[in-house]
């Protein structure tokens, strides 16, 4: 097995937890960027697609975590694979949340 190999097999448990909060922060930073920046001329369209790939992106770690939780056997690598996977969860949960704000909320509402 490769140097990077190694590697990748070490972070694997950590994705959910790393890219699904990555994800959701940057859905976050780009829906208050298009809102505050001027919200007249901001359009739900494109953060509303921004937030699909973000949730896509959220569900692809936290099935990497789950792959990782499935085919280990040291108890430490489950038990951080399980908390990603929950992770990953609560952070698609809280992207359905905004892309359901986009569909609701006027762009001006504040």
């Amino acid at each position: 097995m490769s140097r990077a190999q190694q590697i990748g097999a070490a972070l694997m448990p950590w994705a959910g937890l790393v890219i699904g909060f990555l994800a959701l922060a940057v859905v976050h930073q780009y829906g208050s960027d298009a809102t505050f920046d001027d919200c007249l001329a901001a359009s739900p369209g494109p953060v509303f697609v921004v937030a699909v790939i973000g949730l896509l992106v959220c569900a692809g770690s936290g099935l990497v975590s789950w792959r990782s939780y499935r085919g280990s056997d040291s108890e430490i690598r489950r038990v951080v694979s399980a908390i990603s996977v929950g992770s990953a969860a609560l952070f698609m949960f809280s992207i359905v949340l905004a892309m359901a704000a986009t569909l609701v909320l006027p762009p001006c509402f504040a």
